[in-house]
């Protein structure tokens, strides 16, 4: 058996000896991520709002009124519906609710699932009931916790068939009894989700859009959703920062890198295959900049995922440009997660970091970064500095032989010529030089043939 197999066959033999760690003990199926999101901090309501000359990294609407107390209480009394893609559909689901950032416990007074038919409204006679801790309506997860619910099963599923509701989207309802307090949340969502008026109630069972009024593209409180598959599907997380998160993606488009990763593996694997996405906008390696270090957050947002067995991680110009440090510190980093992912039985595979040099080492005038992060910042990530930082780091992830694959994103997506993003993957729009930093939807599904492949030659 090759170290390769070897890996994704101890993760699998884990995953079916322990029942009680989110396993079923039904011979042959077990729980696999079939979606999921990194918890990143509590939700502070801005303090000013945004320039008008600062594009929209986040399109998040503004959450005065769905969310007025939001820093001290949270949510309180009210409802929210997040809209959620499971990347493998099944007959059976559970949801994992999520207090990690929170300062005081959170009680979830009613839950549901249904099928999304546009925006918050559900397809009439989809919505099911979500039951915790053996049968109870409502749960109570403590502060710096998270819970998952019963196992759910979907009657609407078998009716229409899994391949009827391959790209569907699922409505996961949960209603929040009094003050949450500081509310978790992943804040760059790229997903349109909705949220109930303070002090409406439970409102998990209605169907209809108008009990949702006000809209966010964050996620809150939910982290995972589950699904009962077979015993040899493949978890596949994609972990990393703004890039794996899908800045400059599609509004609800669903074409990050992964996403286009996801289809291509789903069709080479049929429904043995899941890929969920556990990047952070502004995360780094080795330090904390937006949520916890890549180092530090591992066991949340990826160990304790269920199913797990493949990790494909491009992460460090955070590292470089925006903290300004070396490669050394970031190698360190991918070390000490390599290290930990091996020691519970999953591959890995590096992926090159991908450019984020300006054209001659200068943003332009009217560079999207430059507006967003001041001169200062923007000249970091755009120098040749941080790109000759950038090409020491990817050597290292090309030719150490600590991981079990690579994936070269960054010869996928680089003109050999100036360094920079090949032009035909820097987003732009009218007055804007571009943003040199994120690929665009065409460099994103450049990235994601590219990983699909090297999932293939690790698990094929």
């Amino acid at each position: 058996m090759s170290s390769r197999w070897y890996v994704l066959a101890t993760a699998s033999m884990l995953a079916f000896a322990y029942p009680g760690a989110g396993q079923s003990a039904e011979y042959g199926s077990n729980w696999a991520a079939s979606w999921a999101t990194s918890i990143q901090s509590a939700y502070v309501a801005p303090t000013a709002p945004k320039a008008a000359s600062v594009p929209a990294f986040d399109p998040q609407p503004d959450l005065s009124f769905a969310l007025p107390g939001a820093t001290t209480n949270g949510a309180e009394n009210q409802t929210f519906r997040m809209i959620v893609k499971p990347d493998l559909w099944g007959g059976t689901f559970r949801i994992r609710l999520s207090n990690a950032f929170g300062t005081q416990p959170v009680t979830f007074g009613a839950a549901a699932i249904g099928l999304q038919d546009y925006q918050a409204n559900v397809v009439h006679g989809t919505s099911t009931r979500v039951t915790f801790g053996g049968g109870s309506p409502s749960v109570t997860v403590p502060a710096g916790d998270s819970i998952f619910s019963d196992a759910i099963d979907l009657a609407f599923v078998n009716e229409i068939g899994t391949e009827g509701l391959s790209g569907r989207n699922l409505a996961v309802s949960f209603a929040v009894t009094g003050a949450s307090g500081p509310a978790s949340y992943h804040g760059t969502g790229f997903t349109t989700s909705y949220i109930s008026p303070p002090n409406s109630g439970d409102m998990t069972r209605k169907e209809d859009d108008t009990a949702f009024p006000y809209s966010t593209t964050s996620f809150f409180f939910l982290s995972e959703v589950d699904v009962m598959a077979p015993r040899d599907t493949v978890v596949v997380v994609a972990y990393g920062d703004s890039i794996t998160d899908g800045t400059f993606s599609t509004l609800n488009g669903n074409d990050r890198w992964e996403n286009t990763m996801s289809r291509k593996l789903h069709d080479m694997l049929g429904g043995h295959v899941s890929v969920v996405n556990e990047g952070i906008g502004g995360n780094a390696v080795s330090a904390a900049r937006t949520g916890q270090s890549a180092v530090d957050r591992l066991g949340r947002d990826v160990l304790s995922l269920s199913g797990v067995g493949v990790v494909l991680w491009m992460e460090g110009i955070n590292d470089l440009g925006g903290l300004a440090t070396t490669a050394d510190p970031v190698i360190e980093g991918y070390r000490q997660v390599v290290d930990q992912l091996h020691e519970h039985g999953v591959a890995v595979i590096g992926a090159t970091v991908t450019s984020s040099l300006a054209p001659g080492g200068v943003p332009p005038a009217n560079s999207p970064l430059l507006a967003a992060t001041g001169p200062e910042v923007a000249g970091r990530y755009g120098s040749f500095q941080t790109d000759t930082y950038r090409k020491q780091l990817n050597a290292f992830i090309l030719t150490s032989g600590i991981f079990d694959g690579t994936a070269d994103f960054s010869a996928a997506t680089a003109d050999p010529v100036t360094g920079t993003l090949q032009a035909p993957f820097v987003p732009n729009s009218e007055g804007s030089a571009g943003d040199y930093l994120h690929p665009n939807r065409y460099g994103y599904q450049r990235m994601g043939v590219v990983g699909a492949r090297a999932v293939l030659r690790l698990i094929q």
